[in-house]
């Protein structure tokens, strides 16, 4: 029996060839909805055009409205740069994007290579590559001619953490589970008697580096092949910040997280901690390259600090403050899953000691 689309995928036809059209395209073929990994609420359908596969988008928005123009330009230099970011299909006035209706579209050239897995043999070497390429963004980044590009002063870091803080705190303070109310609550109290040091430790020291950051580098928004990194995707929170604060970031998730393609949870890597071999391995790819200003590494530990609360808020705990399920009191958490959410927890809350132990170690390792 023949089918025939329905009214439904009819309208939906139609408005991807008017997006099509926008962007100067009439010969293109459908390939199908995707979920893009790292974006997996935004609408992206893969499409052949004249034997090229692209992914087309609604444009992922960044903090603030008029971040576009920098996002662009910012990865154009770094392409000419020789760093792998896939190429956007531009229009014929030149633009990357192309509004329909209230919605702004890319289209990305499909990247090539394996998404990164803690299982995969080739994981240790992909977490050196991860190094190596962030310190090449980082020096690359350091000639960029543009303007500055800043958040507001209520998204530099100590605001954003003392707000994941906060939004802990409320989660404890509704959750109907006494046990995880009481180790949410312990969780809010390490971090908020660690925090003020490490604000003053990294206030202190003159002259660390800052230019425009990649943003959100981490595991998902990069691809890998046998040669090393062969994408780097998603500038959407490129910004002007110190270089230590996306060092840590990165660090943390390259060393102290669990990436699996396709698991629904990013779970802590090792039992207490970081996986030392891990950061080791990281810090001396990236170190190779640029190393550390003077007094630079001994602050990596208070930088650690300060994105290790908002880290594990977006990872390990995220079903317990972003995912809804269960009763209106219990915030992600099932009876059933109580006790893998206060393992993870119990990880959570032994961080700020854990990494007041080895903070020497971690100066050492980045030289």
């Amino acid at each position: 029996m023949e089918q025939y689309p329905t009214r439904d995928e009819q309208e939906d036809l139609h408005d991807l060839n008017e997006v099509m059209q926008a962007f100067g395209v009439s010969e293109w073929s459908n390939l199908g909805t995707i979920e893009e990994i790292a974006t997996p609420r935004l609408f992206s359908v893969l499409v052949d055009i004249k034997g090229q596969h692209y992914i087309l988008r609604e444009r992922l928005e960044g903090l603030i409205a008029e971040d576009s123009d920098h996002r662009y330009a910012f990865r154009q230099f770094l392409q000419q740069a020789g760093i792998p970011l896939p190429s956007l299909w531009l229009t014929a006035q030149g633009k990357p994007t192309v509004v329909v209706g209230d919605t702004s579209f890319e289209l990305e050239q499909e990247p090539q290579g394996e998404l990164f897995s803690t299982t995969s043999p080739r994981s240790l070497a992909w977490v050196g590559d991860a190094g190596t390429m962030l310190a090449r963004i980082h020096q690359v980044s350091r000639t960029y001619p543009g303007p500055q590009h800043r958040w507001p002063s209520e998204a530099l870091i100590g605001g954003v953490v003392q707000g994941y803080l906060n939004m802990a705190r409320g989660r404890a303070e509704q959750s109907e589970i006494a046990a995880v109310a009481a180790a949410l609550s312990n969780w809010c109290d390490q971090w908020e008697a660690v925090l003020p040091s490490a604000m003053v430790s990294i206030g202190a020291v003159r002259g660390l580096p800052e230019f425009h950051i990649h943003g959100d580098y981490h595991a998902l928004n990069l691809r890998l092949g046998t040669q090393g990194v062969t994408a780097v995707l998603n500038l959407a929170a490129s910004r002007w910040e110190k270089r230590i604060i996306e060092l840590a970031y990165a660090l943390f998730y390259f060393s102290a997280l669990e990436w699996q393609p396709t698991a629904a949870l990013t779970r802590p890597l090792v039992k207490r901690g970081l996986d030392p071999e891990r950061a080791r391995r990281f810090l001396a790819a990236y170190g190779a390259i640029y190393p550390p200003e003077p007094r630079e590494s001994a602050i990596l530990g208070d930088a650690l600090m300060l994105v290790s609360p908002i880290a594990t808020m977006n990872g390990p705990l995220e079903d317990v403050f972003f995912m809804q399920q269960g009763g209106p009191g219990n915030h992600g958490v099932e009876e059933q899953l109580i006790d893998d959410v206060m393992e993870r927890l119990a990880w959570a809350t032994s961080l700020p000691g854990w990494l007041a132990r080895v903070w020497r170690s971690l100066a050492e390792m980045w030289q």
